[in-house]
């Protein structure tokens, strides 16, 4: 009886070592290499490639949302960039992703509370490869746009916070840059969503989204909102809202996945776009 249960104890070490060590085969890397190419996913040698977008800017290799960030998502040949937006005291859009300087600049204090003057005071302090960059400013939407308008890629704009009444200036940058048609706009806030859509009727737009619901997707259909963007880890809490969004004709978005084997398996399920901080676009597509 005891060599029995002692050879139950080995084969569930056995197994649990396994598994550990599978896990650690495919987190590890992610975890320390700053850069992943995307020729290591299965689904970069497909014929159903996703777009791929770069969050936050190229932010794997340059501060988040900073210029830098946005000429390397370029340069690195990504589909979309995605960027975050808020408005400023005096009702200016401005690049910046929390809603505090705090953690990315060398000041403190809450975003809506700083001029635009007041904000370009200002130096990023923080993110990936800062040490590479000097005197970077917390960009403005125009700046950002205005480099996106001399490329190809495609402008994922996250509305995170802002006053409404500005809605009609972001519309007016996009109109000016001639984006309008190539523009995403994506948010957590519904009320963002829907105010926007009242100015122009025809804007591409993404729900961003943790779990899948049903109320979520009923929220789109309802809204004219083709796109739920979720987060990848939280597809199997969402599958019955998953589900329900491919019976309904909804396009479906994965963030932010910087692994190449959750890449794969966001693919097989349907994902046509993916978000990420450092999976690099494969040199196949």
């Amino acid at each position: 009886m005891k060599k029995k249960a002692k050879k139950v104890l080995l084969i569930v070490f056995i197994t649990v070592l396994c598994m550990a060590l599978g896990v650690a085969a495919i987190m590890v890397p992610h975890m320390y290499i700053p850069e992943i190419s995307d020729s290591l996913s299965i689904s970069s040698h497909t014929s159903h490639q996703p777009l791929m977008v770069a969050h936050r800017g190229l932010s794997g290799i340059a501060p988040q949302n900073s210029i830098p960030a946005v000429e390397k998502a370029i340069e690195y040949g990504y589909d979309g960039c995605e960027f975050d937006i808020h408005t400023t005291k005096d009702g200016k859009w401005v690049v910046i992703h929390n809603d505090t300087v705090d953690d990315m600049t060398d000041g403190e204090g809450n975003v809506e509370d700083f001029t635009l003057e007041e904000i370009r005071e200002l130096r990023l302090d923080n993110g990936n490869g800062i040490e590479k960059y000097e005197n970077l400013q917390v960009p403005t939407l125009d700046e950002v746009l205005e480099i996106i308008a001399g490329s190809e890629i495609i402008p994922v704009i996250e509305i995170k916070k802002c006053d409404v009444k500005y809605l009609p200036d972001l519309k007016a940058l996009l109109e000016k840059h001639s984006l309008s048609e190539r523009a995403e706009i994506i948010s957590f806030t519904r009320e963002y969503l829907e105010a926007y859509k009242e100015l122009d009727a025809q804007a591409e737009m993404m729900l961003l989204t943790g779990v899948i619901t049903e109320d979520d997707v009923n929220w789109c259909v309802e809204n004219g909102v083709d796109t739920i963007n979720f987060y990848y880890f939280g597809f199997i809490k969402g599958i019955k809202g998953y589900s329900l969004a491919k019976e309904k004709g909804l396009r479906l978005a994965a963030w932010t996945v910087d692994n190449t084997v959750y890449k794969d398996v966001m693919v097989l399920l349907g994902a046509e776009a993916i978000t990420t901080n450092k999976l690099m676009v494969s040199k196949n597509r």
